[in-house]
């Protein structure tokens, strides 16, 4: 069947000479298997440049990607960098704030929370290349870093305000302001000869001379104890502060609290005159600690 021949015959329509030719079916399996082999070729070379083209197309995009993942790393070190230095900055006002409020002061190594090389990092970057490994390390450490170095900042002002806190309890239980707005002494903290015995004695307060009426300040906070005529100091008031201290203030034309009242520091109590043992309108003014009289003196000097 392989020899077998065909004939073609071709008659045109003008009726002019008839061509006739013929061919074998090894021949028109050879041409077959020609158009089939430059197909194949064709489309080997077509797939082939498509394959190598989508490969440059990746690859132009993998290196812009990992242009765009580099700069996004060294962009993330200068944020980190500028973190380190508002830190630093904190750290600064911290051990300021602990100084003020006499604190113990936290060392560098304690601020930095004892953190050493990078063998706590936890993520794996060996998927990426070396640079872009270092930069990821590194970026990867210094959150770690900061986040230990918050913390140890955020216990630290939890500290500090608990102590400013305790500060400010202690200032505003403190006898720690004058009585009256008037900065005249009659009389100090000191052994006397009394104004009207003529004997000496030990005046255990400070004497502030002023005008009748004038006003009388709590100089710290604290709970009215004693609200009444006291003999020689006339109308008295005294008041029980925190932390051992009480104060007294003698003298007085008029008493606006009573017993039991809860005042402020700089709260009004009474008002100033010559009550009791006077020779003049003054406010008779004490501190005691613990029992023992203080000089008023030392506490708002």
């Amino acid at each position: 069947m392989d020899n077998r021949f065909f004939s073609l015959i071709i008659i045109p329509d003008s009726g002019s000479e008839v061509k006739t030719g013929s061919f074998n079916f090894k021949l028109v399996l050879g041409l077959a298997a020609g158009l089939v082999a430059v197909f194949f070729v064709c489309l080997f070379f077509i797939v082939g440049y498509h394959i190598k083209l989508n490969q440059e197309n990746n690859y132009k995009q993998a290196v812009k990607t990992n242009k765009a993942l580099l700069a996004g790393i060294d962009n993330s070190k200068a944020a980190y960098n500028k973190l380190q230095e508002r830190l630093t900055k904190i750290q600064y006002n911290d051990t300021a704030f602990r100084n003020f409020n006499r604190m113990t002061l936290l060392d560098n190594e304690m601020y930095m929370a004892g953190i050493g090389g990078h063998n706590f990092l936890n993520s794996d970057y060996s998927a990426f290349g070396g640079t872009m490994v270092d930069g990821l390390e590194i970026i990867d450490y210094g959150i770690t870093t900061l986040e230990h170095r918050t913390e140890v900042l955020e216990n630290s002002f939890g500290e500090i305000q608990l102590a400013v806190r305790q500060n400010r309890d202690i200032y505003n239980n403190t006898p720690s302001i004058l009585p009256t707005h008037s900065f005249r002494f009659t009389s100090y903290y000191s052994w006397r000869i009394h104004p009207i015995s003529k004997r000496r004695h030990f005046h255990a307060a400070v004497d502030l001379a002023g005008y009748r009426g004038q006003d009388i300040f709590s100089t710290a906070d604290g709970i009215v104890t004693d609200a009444q005529w006291q003999g020689p100091l006339g109308r008295c008031v005294k008041i029980k502060h925190k932390y051992g201290y009480e104060t007294l203030y003698g003298h007085l034309s008029k008493i606006n609290v009573k017993v039991g009242d809860k005042v402020k520091k700089g709260d009004v109590i009474g008002q100033m005159g010559s009550t009791g043992s006077s020779t003049g309108v003054h406010v008779h003014y004490g501190v005691i600690l613990n029992g023992k009289t203080q000089n008023p003196l030392d506490y708002f000097r």
